[in-house]
């Protein structure tokens, strides 16, 4: 069966391989007769028509495509699309797919729709495509549609032991393609690749989705694979850094030791970083002081507020007290901070927005991301918030935590968290000691992908 895997174009400043199309790609490849390729739009900015060129010449059975809220309207278009111009069976998964399946499935016209982890659903709907077993109604996991009816069949189960999983098809998503606008912004040495040691996080916090796909259950990697993965990368493709892009890398202190150990022991040149956020009260001065020897340079915190009665509200289980002094010790081994707070979380009154920004001035942080409160799929305050929202009418571009706020407070407005997420930024960056760190940092061939990232959070104007 010829399967090409993709990600739509749309408007982005990250652009990093999709590790979930590396996932299905080679789990899809130990199966010797199927013929897969992925097609990541934004690595080499392939719009619409182009692709639609593409596929004509390639003619695939089947296509899968994955889907983030931010561009759902985007994915929506492409697939209408090409079931103008091409038979084939279209998949669609991704986490907004997972959150809302039958509603995805109507909107875009897809075949079928993979809920949660995708790997085994969509190999089992491959071997249906090509033999006719297992027949749909045996593939857990699977949405799909007959005589204009959608069902969705039972859940499926987690991967219980995701070292059973191959390797992402590297050879198809080669980092060494990707431009230099990774997830972490700024990076140290180029090229760059992600690369995940763990699926799910066991906490509860309120503005997060991730439970929707994991279920809250911590799955980890073999250590050694990890590495082995890493020095794969470093020998065949000559990569030089590492993102860690685990929902919380330190959540498991013994896996992170673990795999920083296998790091050193193996004498390996590299460097590293967890660019996705890690919570401040996972670390300990024992485990710093290893991630810093295995190469880690930077590790950015998910704080979210500096006001203790919002984190409580949000369940996030954060002392604010304690933040401080952790990141007085990550600071002492040279390795470099980066807060992400979040503008705007239900509750907020301009008192405690003022208390988050006051927090990220006293913090020993090199930089700071402000965004405002977007409601995810997935949670129950998007379910409470989409009532006078209606599903089919949302701008899904906005749910992306960038740009103008789409919330708003019992106490503020729209406008006036937009205000207060600039004032946040100019607060926190518009001291000559942040700025001119921040700046130095700056590589050439970056400026491009920095501007593109300002403008998207549009921080110095309001629209």
């Amino acid at each position: 069966m010829n399967i090409i895997l993709l990600q739509p174009y749309f408007d982005s400043h990250i652009i990093a391989p999709p590790l979930s199309l590396g996932y299905l790609a080679s789990t899809l490849q130990q199966e010797k007769y199927h013929k897969v390729e992925i097609i990541d739009c934004n690595a080499k900015a392939i719009k619409l028509p182009t692709l639609l060129t593409i596929l004509k010449e390639k003619k695939p059975d089947l296509v899968g495509v994955t889907i983030l809220s931010n561009f759902f309207s985007e994915a929506r278009e492409a697939i209408l699309k090409i079931k103008e111009i091409s038979p084939a069976k279209i998949a669609i998964g991704g986490p907004h797919v997972t959150a809302l399946p039958e509603f995805s499935l109507q909107e875009t016209n897809a075949d079928y729709a993979i809920v949660g982890e995708g790997e085994r659903t969509f190999a089992e709907l491959v071997k249906f495509l090509c033999f006719s077993k297992p027949t749909l109604d045996e593939i857990d996991g699977l949405v799909f549609r007959i005589n204009g009816q959608i069902l969705r069949n039972k859940a499926r189960s987690l991967i219980p032991d995701i070292d059973n999983l191959p390797f992402p098809a590297w050879d198809l998503l080669n980092p060494q393609d990707y431009p230099p606008a990774p997830h972490g912004a700024f990076y140290k040495r180029f090229p760059v690749a992600p690369i995940i040691t763990t699926r799910g996080c066991p906490f509860s916090c309120k503005f997060c989705s991730s439970a929707v796909t994991w279920r809250k259950i911590l799955r980890k990697r073999n250590p050694k694979s990890v590495v082995d993965e890493i020095q794969l990368l470093r020998d065949n493709y000559n990569i030089k850094e590492f993102h860690f892009e685990d929902d919380n890398f330190t959540i498991s202190r013994e896996h992170a030791i673990s795999i920083c150990q296998e790091i050193i022991k193996r004498k390996l040149d590299i460097v590293w970083a967890a660019p996705n956020g890690i919570r401040v009260d996972s670390l300990d001065e024992e485990l710093i002081k290893v991630m810093k020897q295995s190469g880690c340079y930077l590790l950015a915190f998910g704080i979210e507020s500096g006001a203790q009665e919002i984190l409580n509200h949000m369940d996030k289980k954060l002392d604010v007290k304690r933040i401080s002094t952790i990141l007085n010790t990550v600071q002492k081994y040279r390795i470099e901070t980066w807060g992400f707070f979040i503008i705007g979380l239900p509750g907020e009154t301009e008192e405690t927005i003022q208390q988050t920004i006051s927090l990220s001035r006293r913090l020993p942080l090199n930089r700071a991301q402000f965004c405002n409160f977007t409601p995810l799929p997935g949670t129950t305050i998007f379910d409470d918030w989409v009532k006078d929202n209606k599903l089919s009418e949302l701008e899904w571009s906005k749910l992306s935590f960038s740009g103008n706020a789409i919330y708003e407070t019992d106490k503020l407005s729209q406008k006036k968290l937009t205000l207060l997420q600039k004032k946040a930024f100019r607060a926190f960056y518009f001291r000559p000691k942040v700025f001119l760190g921040t700046l130095f940092k700056i590589k050439p061939r970056q400026i491009k992908w920095l501007f593109k990232r300002f403008k998207a959070y549009s921080y110095l104007q309001v629209k």
